[in-house]
């Protein structure tokens, strides 16, 4: 059954789930951001620097108030305040950010949960 899953492509591959404490990682953030322009050339730059910043564990381009949702882990607050400053914000064209801090986890699903929903 796998290997059928697999050569259909709903099974992409297979990943390992790490204690993000065990490492260090201590806080998550959720970060909206608006960005200046919704050109191309803006959105695919913009992406392109997310996925080079390590601390940044998801990004989504939304709709609605703003344009990403991004998820960042960080040691603590000080960590946080330094990928601001000397990452986040040295990305062209961001307009404006709002953060948001998580007490702890609720739920974390990972894809393969998707396969009970109907």
């Amino acid at each position: 059954r796998i290997k059928r899953l697999e050569s259909l492509k709903i099974i992409e591959g297979y990943t390992v789930n790490v204690n993000p404490k065990a490492i260090g990682i201590h806080e998550l953030f959720f970060i909206e951001i608006t960005l200046e322009r919704h050109d191309d050339e803006m959105l695919e730059n913009f992406s392109e620097a997310l996925a080079d910043i390590p601390e940044v564990v998801e990004a989504h381009l939304v709709t609605g108030d703003y344009d990403y949702l991004v998820k960042v882990a960080v040691k603590d607050a000080e960590h946080y305040e330094r990928f601001l400053r000397k990452k986040l914000y040295s990305i062209k064209g961001i307009r404006h950010t709002r953060s948001t801090f998580a007490l702890r986890p609720l739920k974390s699903a990972n894809t393969a949960d998707l396969m009970l929903i109907e």
